[in-house]
């Protein structure tokens, strides 16, 4: 299964990303995101919603449910070839939702608040106002619990360096290890 956890500061930006997979699934196959493409050409720039549909100006011969049989546009997979992309937007528009939840609930851990496709957001909200959100498929809330918990204590742990500057991108690899064993863990 894959994950992808996000920390967005205060100015609604990331400050840190990371694409993660696990070996704990319901199935027997262990999913992975393909790197992203340093310049895509013309033809793939849009390829995240799907492959357009060749030939004439149809858009493909009907099919029996009444859709284009050449017409595939849809909003693209995380084993695409702009993967990365679609988890990226999915975490950054589940933002609003995360901050209308936060309102009404008085706790730090928002467990499935929001669900894209095959994608559930998960968050964790800190006093300081960075938002830890997490993008998985399956539903393990005690296991994501812990996982957030786990990397809010390292993201504070990452503030109290005097050389560390709120709201900057975590570099740290230090930082990206223990988020990573907390994967291996808890995910």
């Amino acid at each position: 299964m894959s994950y992808y956890l996000v920390l967005v500061g205060t100015l609604d930006n990331p400050l840190y990303e990371a694409f993660l997979t696990s070996t704990k699934s319901a199935s027997s196959t262990i999913m992975s995101v393909p790197p992203t493409l340093n310049s895509p050409s013309p033809s793939t720039s849009f390829s995240i919603f799907g492959a357009l549909p060749t030939g004439g100006g149809g858009g493909g011969t009907p099919s029996a449910t009444g859709t284009p049989s050449g017409s595939n546009v849809g909003y693209g997979h995380k084993n695409g070839p702009g993967g990365r992309h679609v988890m990226q937007l999915v975490a950054h528009a589940s933002l609003d939702v995360v901050e209308d939840v936060q309102w009404g609930n008085g706790g730090m851990y928002l467990k499935s608040i929001d669900k894209f496709h095959e994608w559930t957001v998960s968050a964790w909200l800190t006093p300081g106002g960075v938002k830890i959100i997490l993008l998985h498929e399956l539903k393990n809330d005690e296991g994501i619990r812990l996982f957030l918990q786990e990397t809010w204590e390292t993201y504070v742990k990452t503030l109290l360096n005097p050389f560390h500057e709120l709201n900057s991108p975590i570099r740290s690899p230090t930082f990206d290890a223990r988020v990573k064993a907390s994967a291996k863990k808890h995910l």
